[in-house]
């Protein structure tokens, strides 16, 4: 049975690329979460799979200069899945996510509805900070990312007619309705923000 079992965990895992991050959630259609976890913790002992932290693994990518970390999107994905959890990128991240600044944020964080520990691949470090469910409308989408990334400017500078035209220009219109409804449970400021940058991409 447990061989048949890991033959199936290896079908679906040959099914996605290198760099997959995933939880035992993904094998749901396989049934019992006890098998796959131990299933999953036997290919990480053979070096099939990578264990980031309990419950949590990737396919690694090998390049010539040596193993490929997960993307932190990936992993912060594969984290919602199993956990059910609603997140958006802190205001830097979400400004580097869209092209609205060329500076790299020095820490990688996120905000969430749950508390979560700090993951670490590598050098890279992933923040979670709990915050209100105010502050996650369009969470695990891009219109939370914008609502981000508009926030952490202030209403000052995001109200101002330049740094409208460059948010407006990175919107695609088939984002407009989403990010309008999303808006209606922030601030009144941002939601003034939202209509003016929605009217220059209309």
């Amino acid at each position: 049975m447990i061989s048949n079992y890991t033959n199936k965990v290896k079908k679906i895992i040959s099914n996605h690329k290198f760099g997959w991050v995933f939880t035992h959630v993904d094998f749901n259609e396989l049934g019992n979460v006890a098998t796959i976890e131990r299933i999953l913790s036997r290919l990480v002992e053979s070096g099939d799979i990578k264990r980031i932290r309990r419950g949590i693994y990737y396919v690694p990518e090998q390049s010539r200069w040596g193993e490929v970390p997960p993307s932190q999107s990936a992993v912060v994905n594969a984290l919602a899945r199993s956990m059910n959890i609603n997140f958006v990128p802190d205001g830097a991240s979400a400004l580097h996510q869209l092209g609205l600044t060329k500076q790299i944020p020095m820490k990688q964080v996120y905000l969430t509805d749950k508390q979560i520990s700090t993951i670490s691949i590598g050098k890279l470090n992933i923040e979670f900070r709990k915050v209100s469910p105010q502050k996650l409308s369009g969470s695990n989408s891009i219109a939370g990312v914008y609502l981000s990334a508009i926030e952490y400017l202030g209403k000052e500078e995001a109200l101002q007619e330049s740094v409208k035209s460059q948010v407006a220009s990175t919107l695609n219109k088939s984002n407009i309705d989403e990010l309008k409804h999303a808006s209606q449970n922030r601030a009144a400021w941002v939601r003034e923000v939202v209509d003016d940058i929605l009217q220059k991409v209309s």
